[in-house]
């Protein structure tokens, strides 16, 4: 393998061109910073993977290119269109139970009116070339294919890192690198960076095509959880006919050659439940974990998406979770490479979304060992398959050669599930005692598929922003609703300005290379006095009128009084925020706050509780 240097030197170089990495180079691109992105794979991915893109992902796509979250809703279609997730013996077999995604019609309004994008349904297998379209016409995106990230190091100034492509190797020198190669990075494991947190289950997939109208596919729940005497598992609905079926299996006793077309076509056709043509698509096997590295950080690099955590499927938090960090560290890297703030801004990577991936790995986590309280009715619970692979591993039986022991696990487990689900048979004498108890339960399944409170109510309380001593607002526990607010910390309220056809939002206001001071019409003059000339952690600060569409609605959104002030990030957090009627001493007493911080970054947390507190 020969060896040789790129002359062209990039301030960002991004490993992983995933749904993650993509978003990265394109919100760095828009902000014009020019990219490097390598990608190992040479063509997107053909497996669906992840699939549930939530209205804030939208949200921040649409910063990049409003084209973006269009085509995405003219690809997929919002989840609200059948937003019921069942329990059934198969897709065209009886209904055992289910639960809405909204739990009424009030909830579902309130929902409409908190962003203008909702929950859209679509395979990574059909996001992500939509993304690499974009990303390959971008002008600033170097975009690599087939090129794989060998090694990288560092000094206190550069980073560097050798990509092997068509039979050579090249060196590239970067001011940062940002890793978003996935669960298993190369990358992540030379840093020395540790994933903490437990495996969950191994599992297997298949992407396969039926013989079905759009119209029946449509009366299709989009999530569909299957029990039968062939497969326990989920059935997620793509278009055309397209389906992803999931399940457990027992890594140490099954190959992913064992598990071929011949395996898995009764199982498809139990799902199914009628004798139609199918198409077998490709396969997969992984891991859930719930697991998040130690550091977001080293040096110069930084991870981003599943390289820096990973969740469970259960509520779809693992690609947005990404997309939100990747929003978050871009706006502090251009500030940092072009605007002169300090390299200090860029701690606050770590700060902020750390406890954001570990709240929605704890409620990922949560949910789905909730499924249990549904299938321990019939004697089915997560830690069966685990439990079986202890046993079959462990003395005395790891003693009998493995292909008996292989033979003697698979039928176990193939019993478990035929005798448990034996019981939903309609000659079962438990068959109607288990369906109450089930569907008591099916209904506690809510905030699993529906978390408005996770999804725009994602709340830094360390880091760039000046928090308050009172207590964050919350409409129920938090996870399912979203309550606005202008709590800082927190994503600013939407609402709109400008009731156009396509409506003007408050989000629509926020700068992208400026923090933006909203404040009610009737005090900008006063305000502009006040900020003219002042930088806030580096960064420009543009006062802008909040000219609500209902001027009466200030107070109720903005929580503050005509000569209130809200500061605003680049990425919609709210970093400060003042509802008192002297502008004069709330800016100088932040400032004060904003200068301290600066001063002692590297204890902030210290600071904050020592001086608001």
């Amino acid at each position: 393998m020969t060896t040789a240097s790129i002359d062209k030197q990039y301030p960002v170089t991004i490993v992983g061109a995933g749904p993650v990495g993509i978003t990265q180079a394109l919100l760095l691109a828009k902000l014009g910073i020019r990219v490097l992105l390598v990608e190992k794979k040479t063509e997107p991915m053909k497996h669906p993977a992840a699939h549930v893109l939530n209205g804030r992902s939208m949200e921040i796509w649409e910063t990049i290119d409003p084209e973006i979250p269009r085509r995405i809703v003219e690809a997929a279609g919002e989840m609200e269109e059948n937003p019921r997730i069942n329990w059934q013996t198969s897709l065209t077999g009886e209904v055992i139970g289910g639960v809405n995604m909204f739990d009424d019609d009030a909830m579902r309004l309130r929902a409409n009116a908190q962003s203008r994008w909702r929950t859209v349904h679509l395979g990574q297998h059909v996001l992500e070339p939509l993304l690499w379209e974009f990303a390959t016409a971008h002008e600033l995106i170097d975009f690599r294919t087939g090129a794989t990230c060998m090694d990288v190091s560092q000094t206190g100034t550069r980073v560097s890192a050798t990509i092997a492509r068509d039979g050579g190797e090249h060196s590239v020198e970067s001011d940062y690198l940002i890793c978003a190669e996935g669960a298993m990075s190369r990358t992540r494991q030379s840093l020395g960076i540790n994933m903490i947190g437990p495996v969950l289950t191994e599992m297997s997939s298949v992407f396969f095509n039926c013989d079905i109208t759009d119209e029946e596919a449509r009366s299709l729940p989009i999530l569909t959880w299957i029990m039968n005497e062939k497969i326990v598992g989920a059935a997620i609905r793509h278009g055309g006919g397209d389906f992803i079926l999931m399940t457990n299996y027992l890594p140490d006793f099954q190959s992913r050659e064992s598990m071929d077309a011949e395996w898995w076509m009764p199982r498809i056709r139990a799902t199914v439940g009628s004798n139609t043509n199918i198409q077998i698509k490709s396969r997969g096997v992984w891991t859930m974990t719930s697991q998040i590295a130690d550091a977001f950080r080293r040096g110069r690099v930084f991870l981003v998406g599943d390289a820096a955590h990973r969740f469970p499927p259960t509520g779809g938090y693992g690609l947005n979770t990404g997309v939100g960090d990747a929003q978050n560290l871009a706006w502090k890297l251009a500030a940092v490479l072009t605007q002169g703030a300090a390299g200090t801004l860029l701690d606050s990577y770590e700060t902020e979304r750390k406890p954001v991936a570990q709240t929605n790995a704890n409620q990922s986590t949560e949910n789905h060992f909730k499924m249990d309280l549904v299938s321990r009715h019939i004697g089915l619970v997560s830690t069966d398959i685990s439990r079986l692979e202890t046993l079959f591993t462990s003395l005395p039986l790891s003693i009998l050669p493995h292909s008996w022991r292989a033979r003697l696990a698979k039928r176990l487990m193939a019993t478990g599930i035929r005798r448990a689900t034996k019981q939903l048979d309609p000659e079962s004498k438990k068959r109607e005692a288990l369906l109450r108890k089930m569907n008591v339960d099916i209904q506690s399944q809510a905030a699993h598929f529906m978390a408005r409170g996770l999804e725009y109510g994602a709340t830094y309380k360390d880091g760039i922003v000046v928090p308050e001593p009172s207590l964050q607002p919350k409409r129920g526990d938090g996870v399912r609703e979203y309550q606005p607010s202008s709590w800082p910390g927190g994503r600013l309220p939407y609402a709109v300005v400008e009731p156009t056809e396509r409506g003007i939002s408050t989000l629509d206001m926020i700068e992208a290379k400026a923090l933006t001071l909203l404040v009610h019409p009737s005090h900008v003059k006063s305000w502009e006095t006040l900020v003219r000339g002042n930088k806030s952690f580096g960064m420009n600060t543009m006062v802008k009128a909040c000219r609500l569409a209902n001027p009466s609605d200030w107070f109720e959104i903005m929580e503050s009084h005509d000569a209130g002030a809200i500061l605003v990030r680049p990425d919609g957090h709210i970093v400060w925020r003042t509802r008192e009627s002297e502008p004069e001493v709330e800016w100088k007493e932040f400032k004060d706050k904003e200068n301290s911080y600066i001063q002692v970054n590297d204890n902030a947390k210290t600071w904050i509780r020592s001086t608001l507190y």
